[in-house]
């Protein structure tokens, strides 16, 4: 699988099926060019800045506090299958949004955790998870520090820290995240701003 990294919290998981989580393109200096073509969207609450998903013709799954065309609402706790690529709804501590959320996705064999814009209090034990997408920009996030602890409930095999950098309140080091979760016994991998990773 194929995993590339389009700054904040997009990412998109590649293989066979191309799947986009929380698109944010409009307005985003950061962003990379992003010529994909996705089969399904995954946004994880109503905020711009991970709701870019209208000029994609494909099916979006997002809660209900969303609206989009072709969308299919979910709501914590549901499970969906989409052709192969399993999809989970879980909770997220974000104060800031009607309705957070956040996703476990099966896919090729991979189980990924994009918590979406989430608070500590937000991470919960989930089993056996290759990738989690860790926020760690502060404000409207966990923190470094927060970030660390997130592993230490989840335990993934790998950790790829995101939602830092794109905004002055959201400056953050992803590097530091590297370091001290590294202390912890954690493997990270900073992805740049559009670079692609085969896991």
């Amino acid at each position: 699988m194929k995993v590339t990294y389009l700054s904040h919290a997009s990412f998109e998981l590649r293989n066979g099926k191309t799947v986009l989580i929380d698109p944010f393109f409009s307005g985003n200096t950061v962003a990379p060019k992003y010529e994909g073509k996705p089969d399904i969207v995954l946004v994880t609450h109503e905020h711009y800045d991970h709701a870019d998903a209208s000029k994609f013709d494909c099916t979006v799954i997002a809660p209900s506090t969303c609206k989009f065309n072709r969308m299919i609402s979910m709501g914590v706790g549901d499970t969906m299958d989409l052709g192969g690529v399993n999809v989970v709804m879980v909770k997220a501590s974000h104060h800031q949004s009607k309705y957070a959320a956040g996703y476990i996705i099966t896919f090729e064999g991979k189980r990924i955790y994009h918590p979406g814009d989430t608070y500590l209090d937000g991470i919960k034990r989930y089993e056996n998870i290759d990738i989690m997408f860790v926020p760690i920009g502060g404000n409207y996030t966990m923190n470094v520090d927060e970030a660390v602890e997130a592993l230490k409930i989840v335990r993934p095999s790998l950790a790829i820290p995101m939602h830092y950098n794109t905004f002055p309140e959201i400056e953050a080091d992803p590097e530091d995240f590297k370091t001290k979760a590294e202390k912890e016994g954690f493997k990270v991998e900073v992805m740049e701003f559009g670079e692609q990773l085969e896991v």
